[in-house]
């Protein structure tokens, strides 16, 4: 029989350690991001700086016509959550500035490029809510709660506010806005596992501007995510994680590009609570099967702090 899951009365050093949900990728498309849908105390926050190294076949865009890949950035994100109650259902709303400096050698366009890249990427707004399962409740109101099935939906929206230069195919900002509206469901197992489930699809605005004077655009993305998940008494977890992208042909003036992708990850994230609020998250995830873009490693370590109104 499937046990609910049981979150017991926590006390706020060890709050953190179940709560630390951000660490955002460098290729936001393909992320391994586990626990993003665990139902959180009314009136928490926490802030969270990431740093990530990635390397391999991946550019910030990833779908643009380059070939012979070699890609290395390093990544620093700001980020800052928030719980509230949003029609008496458990939700939270998190905005995430990243910051990148890499380097990118490929060839483009028939021609050998190197491109150094230092500047802000497009920064993200993601607004999450629990459609079941989680009602709002503050913080003392979680002491002996048993959670069983969970089903939430969140909605990303990431504005075209990076650095971007006209002349260039290569660029860290994507130029345009994009949304990804997407469902999940969270199933307990018992003995402190969970499973959870994700599905989305990043929906894409034009770049108009693409090399300057030409208009890029790309269908719609599917993204499939699963997350095995133990929990270590109270004050850490790990998960396995998997991700399956299909989709997302770009077309440059209307000419469609050789740029469809079909790729899957597979990584591991864990976190620990340090006490006071404090907490440190690490994940490693890389490409197992890729078409486009995917081939890549990513090592990210992430410290948050937490507190409640």
């Amino acid at each position: 029989m499937i046990r609910p899951l049981r979150l017991r009365s926590l006390p706020r050093r060890y709050l953190a350690g179940f709560l630390l949900v951000l660490a955002p990728s460098p290729a936001g498309a393909q992320s391994l991001e586990p626990r993003l849908y665990l139902p959180l105390p009314i009136g928490w926050n926490a802030l969270v700086a990431t740093y990530s190294h990635s390397y391999g076949d991946v550019v910030v865009d990833g779908t643009l016509p380059i070939e012979d890949v070699n890609v290395s950035t390093n990544t620093g994100t700001a980020a800052f959550a928030r719980a509230f109650s949003l029609l008496g259902r458990s939700a939270q709303v998190q905005a995430v500035v990243p910051f990148v400096q890499g380097t990118v050698e490929g060839t483009v366009a028939g021609q050998d490029t190197v491109r150094h890249l230092t500047g802000f990427a497009d920064p993200q707004l993601r607004l999450a809510f629990n459609l079941a399962g989680a009602p709002a409740r503050r913080r003392e109101q979680l002491a002996g709660v048993r959670f069983g099935t969970i089903v939430g939906g969140s909605i990303v929206v990431t504005a075209p506010l990076g650095d971007y230069d006209l002349r260039r195919r290569v660029n860290i900002s994507a130029n345009r806005w994009s949304m990804k509206p997407e469902l999940a469901v969270i199933e307990p197992l018992g003995s402190g596992w969970a499973l959870e489930g994700y599905a989305g699809v990043w929906l894409f605005g034009d770049n108009t501007e693409y090399t300057g004077t030409s208009t890029l655009s790309q269908n719609p993305l599917w993204t499939f995510q699963v997350h095995l998940i133990h929990l270590f008494g109270r004050r850490g977890w790990v998960a396995l994680d998997g991700t399956f992208v299909t989709g997302g042909t770009t077309s440059v003036d209307g000419v469609t590009q050789n740029t469809f992708q079909r790729n899957s990850r597979f990584g591991a994230t864990g976190a620990w609570a340090l006490g006071g609020g404090h907490a440190l998250k690490g994940s490693f995830s890389s490409g197992v099967f890729t078409r486009v873009g995917g081939e890549f490693d990513v090592f990210a370590v992430s410290y948050q702090y937490g507190w409640a109104d």
